[in-house]
């Protein structure tokens, strides 16, 4: 039996081209926090709003609200785990000797 060894897919792109801005220069920890807080709440708010159009009717499709929703709570949980392991980290670096 033989594997064949797995092909880099042409449309997922690397962490550290995403880490670019536009002009090239690096992003700092901070800024790309910040980003993903941002679309984190962005997912929020058009989850909400799709909520709304489902509550009064004129939602049209109840398969998009719901994807929707699903996008904004794993978004959610992934920044919760993100974090933890922040303050994780802190925690151990507090407890280390000097």
């Amino acid at each position: 039996m033989q594997i064949s060894s797995i092909a880099a897919s042409g449309n997922v792109t690397g962490i550290s081209s995403s880490l670019r801005k536009q002009n090239g220069q690096n992003l700092s920890f901070s800024d790309v926090l910040k980003q993903a807080i941002s679309d984190l709440q962005q997912l929020q708010r058009t989850s909400a709003y799709n909520n709304y159009l489902l509550a009064t009717g004129q939602a049209e499709s109840l398969h998009k609200v719901m994807i929707d929703a699903e996008k904004a709570e794993i978004a959610l949980q992934f920044t919760l785990q993100v974090r933890n392991k922040l303050l994780e980290a802190y925690q151990e670096i507090m407890r280390m000797q000097i």
